[in-house]
């Protein structure tokens, strides 16, 4: 019956072909599916990682923008603070002209402090001036500022001197040639601007900050069209660096901010990771440790411990007993 069920083609055909194949054809498939599933699954996995990696990249990112930008505002102080200075004179009764000097109050703030303490500032008087006669047969005159605080306590007072620049008549004639076009149209005016100095390292008082500043040209003849108090920090050390070369310390400052940022987060997360949940650790591939081998091992070792421990005990013992038998055979 054997010999006649093999030589029987159909199940020669099933057990030689057909089921061989279908075998084959199963594996194949069974072997694809779960190629395709475990990539599947490493991509999903791969994706969450860097999800969670870019989110972690772009958060220390902008924290370490933040920080440098808060530092910069916080650092640096308004490079230049300009005020109009209004003179005022007391007119002559009888004769034309001015029978005082010209002075003006000027008023830097009302309520917060302009000046950033510790920093030194250059304070200047600039003044556009005619260039009329009655100017340039005045020669020298003094400029004299006062910088007061709230209350009108006197901070800081200079005196600096101050004079148009000389200009031959030769040199007068060709200048007024060569811009008669632009003075003729008005573009342009006989006029010469003149930059006095009155402080050059002038640093505010924490405790008296300055609020207002007093100017005064003495001088009853001298004649003005314009005046303006500048007041421009003289930046030095970090700040001149962070002033002048503002691209190379922003790199510089978000680096660092970047590297310490990171060194946080990388000790806060190897800090924080065991106290995440079995399921986040496995999205995350942090390997999830088991207790109690660790709890079988301490009772182990504690076995050992008192296991080691009781030999002495043991020994102490019979070398008692024997010194006992040695003192009762001694009496």
């Amino acid at each position: 019956m054997a010999l006649l069920a093999y030589i029987n083609p159909f199940i020669a055909y099933r057990d030689l072909v057909r089921r061989p194949i279908e075998s084959f054809v199963s594996e194949q498939y069974t072997s694809y599916k779960k190629k395709t599933s475990d990539g599947i699954t490493s991509v999903k996995e791969l994706l969450y990682r860097a999800g969670v990696l870019s989110v972690f990249l772009s958060a220390i990112l902008w924290i370490s923008i933040f920080m440098y930008i808060v530092f910069y505002y916080t650092y640096m102080p308004n490079v230049t603070h300009v005020r109009p200075v209004h003179l005022q004179f007391k007119s002559c009764d009888e004769n034309m002209g001015v029978c005082s000097f010209p002075s003006a109050h000027v008023q830097l703030t009302r309520r917060n402090q302009v000046l950033m303490s510790s920093q030194p500032y250059k304070v200047r008087l600039v003044m556009d001036v005619p260039e009329t006669q009655i100017n340039k047969d005045l020669g020298m005159f003094m400029v004299c500022a006062q910088m007061r605080a709230s209350g009108g306590a006197l901070v800081s007072s200079s005196c600096r001197s101050a004079m148009l620049k000389h200009r031959s008549k030769l040199h007068h004639v060709l200048r007024v040639l060569a811009f008669a076009p632009l003075l003729l149209s008005g573009v342009n005016e006989e006029k010469q601007t003149i930059q006095v100095e009155l402080f050059s390292d002038f640093e505010d008082d924490q405790s008296h900050p300055v609020t207002d500043a007093y100017v005064e040209l003495q001088s009853r003849y001298i004649q003005v069209l314009s005046c303006e108090l500048h007041i421009e920090a003289h930046f030095t050390g970090l700040r001149y660096v962070m002033y002048y070369w503002p691209k190379v310390s922003a790199l510089i400052g978000i680096s660092s901010n970047l590297f310490f940022v990171s060194v946080m987060f990388i000790l806060s997360w190897y800090h924080l990771q065991d106290g995440l949940p079995d399921y986040i650790k496995e999205k995350l591939g942090i390997e999830v440790k088991n207790e109690k081998p660790d709890e079988e091992k301490k009772f182990i070792g504690k076995v050992k411990l008192e296991r080691e421990d009781s030999f002495p005990f043991i020994e102490e013992e019979s070398l008692l007993e024997e010194f006992q038998k040695l003192e009762k055979k001694k009496t």
